[in-house]
């Protein structure tokens, strides 16, 4: 065992987990975060083969597979109560002479349950993404409804960030890195510290709001694993392919879209869109969106917070980063405008494809998937303009400089969340950064030929950071 991780289970407790053993014994048809939830459960001292069968016989009682849900609502008529595991989200109706919520149980297919006053009160987040959880429903006969009377979350969401932040002073960074490359999943020693800098900022738009990204990399390098498995505020979309209801905003359902619902989007497989064609609508408002952190649909404005990313697969063969965006990209997102809004382009192709999972894959501690999505969801609102304002750029502009400042706050939050970096750290950050906003500038200059962007941003710290 690592002397980093004696010390991260020495501070954090049950907040840490055996990474190898959790991904060995993840539940398919379960989040991460809510199969390492379940572990940590069942194996609070040890994870056992006993332990182990008896988180699979708890799950396999209480979990509904898609072809048995008539027999389970079946089950649920004729015992007029029952107990599943599923993914509970309440809306709140305002119509007078009308239940004043509705409740989706999507393993039964049910869209209008409702639920007890005294579960919305102790567990607010059902109204907001929902929650997995362990629900008790009960079935009223005369009226045909069914309830939740009762409910258990096997996601955190009451966590105080400052033993978090106060921790990190137990650690160096190269061994506070390691932690997070392994809560991540992957194994640390096969990483440069570069490479370490690179997956690390695939969780920049988990921490920080209204971000941009967009990564490109060969397949198996695992850009949308984390977004996929480590955050419950996470959202991915396969293909790439959405109307601007399920985006934005329903105008038949009164719906709020996704990008209000989560706190980062991922948008899978942006390469493959490139023959494609894209919803006009879509395109347009996403322009105005990253712009303003605002869109307007059907006369209906919304606000958000959210961040996007954008991923796609590199071909074999030789590489050519010089025209990438051209190449990749469908012609609808290579507008100057566009590619200016961007904050960053991750450079995944440094890194080398996931081929042999004992090599791969975490043989470490790290952070329970769980609690590692709250922390990440809370440390969105820290900022640190102490830091960020003792560095001047020269020949940048303001998305410049807002998108430069964005990188380095979020990488910050991550790898010194209690705000001590040395100077050579911070010149690391802002070297970092300012190479992938200066990638940006030299991509629009060769794609649009617009002179404004055949630039190069310089930076200088003001004054030593004490």
């Amino acid at each position: 065992m690592e002397i980093w991780e004696i010390k991260l289970k020495e501070h954090f407790g049950s907040a840490v987990v055996d990474k190898k053993k959790a991904m060995e014994n993840q539940v398919q048809s379960l989040p991460r975060y809510v199969s390492e939830y379940l572990l940590g459960f069942f194996c609070e001292e040890e994870i056992t083969n006993d332990s182990i069968k008896d988180m699979n016989n708890y799950i396999n009682e209480h979990r509904i597979e898609g072809r048995e849900k008539e027999v389970a609502k079946y089950r649920l008529m004729e015992n007029m109560n029952m107990k599943i595991i599923d993914k509970f989200k309440v809306k709140i109706n305002l119509k007078k002479n009308q239940p004043d919520n509705k409740m989706e149980v999507p393993s039964l297919g049910i869209s209008d349950a409702e639920v007890y006053r005294n579960v919305l009160n102790e567990h607010p987040r059902l109204l907001i993404d929902g929650l997995w959880g362990m629900g008790e429903l009960e079935y009223d006969s005369e009226e045909g409804k069914v309830y939740l009377n009762q409910f258990k979350p096997f996601q955190l969401s009451d966590i105080d960030t400052k033993e978090f932040i106060e921790a990190r002073n137990e650690f160096s960074t190269e061994e506070w890195m390691n932690i997070i490359v392994s809560s991540m999943g992957l194994n640390f020693i096969n990483y440069t510290r570069r490479q370490k800098i690179i997956l690390i900022s695939r969780l920049i738009p988990m921490v920080e709001s209204n971000v941009f990204m967009m990564e490109f990399g060969r397949p198996g390098t695992g850009k949308t694993y984390a977004y996929e498995n480590i955050s419950s505020y996470s959202r991915v979309i396969s293909g790439s392919q959405i109307s601007p209801a399920q985006l934005f905003y329903n105008l038949q359902t009164k719906q709020d879209g996704l990008l209000v619902q989560y706190d980062v989007l991922l948008f899978d497989e942006i390469d493959k869109v490139k023959d494609k064609g894209l919803d006009e609508t879509v395109v347009n408002k996403l322009y105005a969106y990253l712009e303003s952190g605002k869109f307007d649909r059907g006369g209906v404005e919304k606000a958000s917070n959210c961040g996007l990313i954008m991923v796609g697969n590199l071909t074999p063969g030789p590489l050519d980063t010089e025209y990438l965006l051209i190449n990749l990209l469908h012609e609808k997102l290579r507008h100057s405008a566009f590619l200016d809004r961007l904050t960053a382009v991750i450079p995944g192709w440094e890194l080398e494809s996931i081929k042999d999972p004992e090599i791969s894959i975490t043989k470490n501690f790290g952070f329970a998937a769980d609690y590692f999505s709250e922390i990440l969801h809370k440390i969105r609102r820290e900022n640190y303009p102490y830091i960020t304002k003792k560095i001047k750029y020269m020949n940048a502009s303001i998305r410049d400089t807002k998108s430069i400042e964005k990188i380095i706050n979020g990488l910050i939050k991550i790898m010194y969340p209690n705000g001590k970096i040395e100077n050579d750290e911070l010149r690391e950050l802002c070297d970092y950064a300012v190479e992938l906003r200066n990638y940006i500038n030299h991509q629009n200059f060769k794609i649009n030929g617009d002179e404004k962007f055949k630039r190069e941003i310089h930076y200088k710290i003001k004054e030593e950071i004490v």
